[in-house]
């Protein structure tokens, strides 16, 4: 990154409950914004979910998203998902680590996690693309008050991969290229 890139990096913080705030309308979906309980359907499976008590908590760099299902096998019952981000000297972008399968009752996160964990993942995408407002994101915190999202402005793809080749040459990772010669068109004589 050149250092006019690095000065031009802004942060912009997204608070806690506007994360929570948009997975709830993630796993309500557009036709039932707003909606305190939606029904999720599957391969003429059902289960209820309590959108309205669906939690986003933070601690340290991993995001943790909580929400009661309610279903006439199981009854009342937690489905949770993690992700664990970069660290605060490293920040992630979009890069997370998550558990293999859902947390909570272990038939409802079996049937419902990998869904659920998807929504979740889809909808913290779209809050970081939007949350970007037009600019490149850059890498990523999580904070106790939410999210803090580092941009800077776009970089043209041919630019970038200058710069990119630039610094390695000055890293002595590669060679500068050869200078071309000009050459003359076939069938045209050089001036003497």
């Amino acid at each position: 990154m050149t250092q006019s890139a690095e000065s031009a990096l802004t942060v912009r913080a997204v608070a806690t409950d506007a994360i929570t705030k948009a997975f709830q309308d993630a796993v309500c979906g557009p036709a039932h914004l707003g909606s305190p309980e939606v029904i999720w359907s599957e391969g003429g499976a059902q289960i209820l979910l309590h959108a309205a008590k669906l939690r986003a908590i933070i601690q340290g760099n991993v995001l943790i998203v909580a929400v009661d299902t309610e279903s006439a096998e199981f009854g009342v019952a937690p489905l949770i998902v993690r992700f664990v981000f970069g660290s605060e000297q490293e920040p992630a972008f979009l890069v997370a680590a998550t558990d293999e399968t859902a947390l909570g009752h272990p038939q409802v996160a079996a049937r419902w996690g990998d869904l659920f964990r998807d929504v979740i993942w889809a909808a913290f995408a779209r809050l970081a693309q939007v949350s970007a407002a037009g600019k490149t994101p850059a890498g990523l915190r999580l904070s106790p008050a939410g999210l803090e999202l580092t941009t800077h402005e776009p970089v043209p793809v041919v630019q970038a991969a200058r710069e990119h080749v630039d610094d390695l040459i000055r890293r002595g990772l590669r060679q500068a290229p050869a200078r071309r010669q000009s050459v003359a068109p076939s069938g045209s004589e050089e001036p003497a």
